[in-house]
Parts: C-alpha cells; structure tokens; sequence
C-alpha cells in the first residue's frame, strides 16, 4: 500500500511549512489566540465570579494582562534578535 502513495517533492513541503509559520506567528493570530485564552480562562473561572459585571472586568483584565506579556517579553526579544 505504501508504493501507491507518492510522496511530494521536498520543495513543495517547505514552501507549505513556512507559508503556515507566517501564519502562526502573525501578530493578529496571536492576538486572536489570546482572546480566547482569556475567553476559556474567563469560563474556568465563572463559577467563582459573583456578577456579568466581574466577569466581563475580569475577561477584559486577563485579556490585557496576557496581551502585556506578549508585548513586553515576546515582541521585545523578537526585536533585539
């Protein structure tokens, strides 16, 4: 069964894998990915939460939170290499 499976050239495979690295370390990805970390950090916590209120400031407080630790230690070491 493995003779029937042709296996693609190198080249193509790397142009695929660094098309799919530009993608995973775009700004805007990431940002999307930490809004729903904090989204999912924000369900973990609800029961805990007492009001919408708390929640949404706590949604919006973890979110922030995460965002300044991308920026200050991610993007400041991405910068100085």
């Amino acid at each position: 069964m493995r003779f029937f499976y042709k296996r693609p050239n190198p080249k193509s495979v790397s142009e695929e894998l660094e098309t799919l690295m530009e993608v995973m370390v775009s700004d805007m990805f990431i940002y999307l990915d930490l809004f729903i970390f904090s989204l999912i950090f924000t369900m973990f916590m609800s029961p805990v939460i007492p009001s919408l209120f708390m929640k949404i400031l706590f949604f919006l407080s973890s979110y922030a939170f995460f965002y300044s630790l991308y920026y200050f230690i991610v993007s400041k070491i991405m910068i100085k290499k």
